[in-house]
């Protein structure tokens, strides 16, 4: 336990300050990866375990890069029993993708794992301390980021399922270290930490104890200046979402409205429109993308700008964003009995029964159904039309978006195309006024159209 005579700040820290801010919270997962912060944590957790309403878990991800990751989480598992606390270990059971940053693809690999196994509302407590944050603020200086950037880690933040804390924020290495050796700790020591070759080990062992040697305050003074980073981000998303506000069209920035205001007020809506819809940032080079392949481009062949797993796409006189496109669409040929819903790419395919309106009930009897993509000049002619169109025309007269159209389902009887699903039925095929029929709905109608 705690050494009452402690002057240690974390020998009396309480949890309910955090915890009181997430009433509802009914679980807390808390990470541990064997080292000295985490440990601290843990034992955190464990002196306070009776005060702590919230039912607890101890979770440990063994990444597989180092050839100690298993006994490392051996050690975190009877931590975990000698304190009487439920464990978890997960796997990452994938290799390290050529040219991937080790740290990077690791902490992403870590969270998604986790948070697969969090319920809504359950908070994730991870050990980071002051030190982790200043190196933080350091790095994303030297990336040339800006206030959201050097606004560095958050004490709470957002997550899948849930919500990232993280309660050491305010407390220093040292501060750690002490409280870990006045509670006789054991820890494990990740050697890779001592490898310069990765940028923070870099900082944190050649650079920070200059700074530490000529400032000895660094810490403090650069938490301030995170601090005022953090008011400048946060005014920056409240200016950014009342923005959002006058350009935005059903998640879509209207062209027009965005070339109105100022630059740095588009910039800011950009960065605002995706975090609304939870997709990556970009970096200075694409926003200058964006600015020069999409918003000011008068170019009308549907123009991209991507980043990892996110595009964004100008198209008449809207942008849209959304994560990557599958490429590649299925050549074959789905075979489809009306009466079932059928999916395919994601999407569903419904026939709901009518009178008067779609495909002839009648003309399609004894028929084979099937569902295709395009593969370029098809043809239907529609039924309000005594002329053959194009698929290709159809599409640009309803305003089908350009990088959806090889994704959009056909409808076909026997090998004739009969239905495209909201744009028009074909006439040889089409019911009478009174004739029973099939009306053909397709799931992702509304998200291939220009409205």
């Amino acid at each position: 336990m705690n050494n009452p005579i402690s002057t240690n700040p974390l020998a009396s820290y309480s949890f309910d300050p955090i915890l009181s801010a997430f009433p509802q919270a009914k679980k807390i997962w808390i990470a541990c990866s064997g080292g000295m912060d985490s440990c601290v944590l843990l034992h955190l957790i464990f002196s306070n375990k009776e005060k702590i309403g919230q039912s607890l878990e101890i979770v440990y991800v063994d990444h597989g890069l180092q050839d100690e990751s298993a006994e490392w989480g051996d050690f975190c598992r009877m931590q975990c029993s000698s304190y009487d606390l439920p464990f978890t270990q997960l796997n990452i059971n994938e290799t390290l993708p050529k040219g991937e940053s080790v740290e990077a693809w690791a902490r992403e690999k870590r969270y998604a794992l986790i948070t697969q196994i969090m319920n809504k509302g359950d908070l994730l407590f991870t050990a980071h301390h002051q030190d982790d944050q200043v190196e933080t603020f350091f790095l994303q200086a030297l990336r040339g980021a800006g206030p959201r950037g050097l606004s560095s880690m958050p004490l709470f933040k957002d997550i899948t399922n849930g919500i990232h804390v993280r309660p050491l924020l305010n407390f220093c290495r040292n501060e750690l270290l002490s409280y870990a050796n006045e509670n006789n700790l054991s820890w494990q020591e990740d050697l890779s930490n001592a490898d310069t070759k990765f940028d923070r080990n870099y900082l944190r062992n050649n650079i920070i104890p200059v700074f530490e040697n000529r400032w000895p305050a660094y810490r403090e003074t650069i938490s301030r200046l995170i601090n005022h980073q953090q008011d400048c981000a946060s005014l920056m998303n409240e200016v950014g979402l009342e923005d959002l506000k006058l350009v935005s069209h059903e998640n879509k920035l209207r062209l027009d409205t965005l070339r109105s205001l100022s630059v740095t007020r588009q910039k800011n809506i950009i960065f605002a429109w995706l975090q609304e819809l939870q997709l990556e940032m970009p970096g200075s080079k694409h926003i200058n993308q964006i600015f020069s392949g999409l918003i000011n481009s008068t170019s009308d062949s549907a123009p991209c700008v991507n980043w990892k797993d996110v595009e964004i796409r100008k198209y008449r006189t809207l942008l849209y964003a959304s994560n990557k496109i599958k490429k590649d669409v299925d050549s074959i040929a789905y075979g489809w009995d009306l009466a079932r819903p059928l999916k395919i790419m994601d999407e569903t395919l419904i026939a709901k029964m009518e009178i008067g309106s779609g495909l002839s009930k009648e003309k399609i009897k004894n028929s084979k159904i099937s569902v295709q993509y395009r593969h370029g000049g098809e043809k239907i002619k529609p039924n309000n039309n005594t002329h053959s169109k194009t698929v290709k025309q159809l599409f640009q007269e309803q305003g089908v978006l350009p990088w959806v159209r090889d994704r959009f389902p056909l409808v076909y009887v026997n090998d004739t195309l009969a239905v495209i699903p909201g744009v028009c039925v074909d006439i040889n095929y089409s019911a009478g006024i009174d004739e029973p029929s099939w009306q053909i709905e397709w799931s992702g109608y509304n998200n291939a159209i220009q409205s």
